[in-house]
């Protein structure tokens, strides 16, 4: 008798729960699985991260260039103090000193291209880093999130560093779609589904092990992070590369 009112108490419980579409709202009934999301554009990282590469190289160049330069006018400085004391104690000297003085004048234009180049290159490499930190946030929008199994959408206004996607916990499957930038990307994520009950008498879906199904994405690539070895929901974090 005591096991049949267990289980009827477990049968309502499960009834109150397949009939709230809002956790929030239902006593007793914990927020919805769901797993994080992190959306990162691999091309124009990829085109990023080779042209910094690039422009760091020729930074350099001009770097290595500007001591070769500072050097040389160095020596045409001294040159022409040497020269100039010459002149003074009565040397004729006044052709050398006119060519030591008009070479000085040419290296020093090659230091202000130079210095030009240089602030060019900073300047570029500082505006790259910034877009390179905003594409590793993954700070994109995603313009809509599609719940493949059961035909279900919703439109995203807001642009986020991570979206919080719930999970099917009708189902071992979850099917979902993102489109960003007008193009659609799909994934499928199999996992253990269990209805739980606390010492408190709170029901809940507790979703584990959850990982991709092996080529069931359109992703360039996939990084899965778990807390656990359990990759639990409200844990797992996927960072979708596209």
């Amino acid at each position: 008798m005591i096991k049949t009112a267990h289980i009827i108490v477990l049968l309502i419980t499960l009834l109150m729960l397949s009939h709230c579409d809002e956790c929030d709202d239902c006593d007793g009934l914990i927020t919805e699985p769901t797993a994080s999301f992190a959306f990162i554009d691999a091309d124009s990282l990829l085109w990023v991260e080779n042209n910094l590469e690039l422009l760091t190289d020729s930074l350099l160049y001009t770097d290595s260039v500007s001591d070769q330069l500072s050097l040389i006018s160095d020596y045409l400085e001294d040159s022409l103090t040497i020269l100039t004391d010459s002149i003074g104690n009565g040397g004729l000297l006044e052709a050398e000193q006119n060519l030591i003085t008009d070479q000085i004048v040419w290296v020093d234009s090659l230091i202000f291209i130079n210095e030009e180049y240089d602030a060019y290159y900073t300047t570029e490499i500082d505006t790259l880093n910034i877009i390179k930190t905003a594409l590793v946030s993954g700070n994109v929008l995603v313009d809509t999130v599609f719940n493949l199994f059961n035909n279900q959408y919703q439109v995203l206004e807001d642009i986020a560093t991570r979206y919080e996607i719930p999970l099917n916990y009708n189902d071992p499957l979850s099917s979902l779609g993102f489109s960003i930038a007008g193009h659609l990307y799909f994934i499928n994520l199999h996992h253990t589904n269990e209805w739980v009950i606390d010492v408190r008498g709170n029901a809940r879906v507790s979703i584990s092990q959850i990982d991709t199904v092996t080529s069931a994405h359109n992703f360039s690539n996939i990084i899965i992070q778990c807390e656990n070895s359990s990759c639990k929901a409200n844990e797992i974090v996927f960072t979708c590369y596209y």
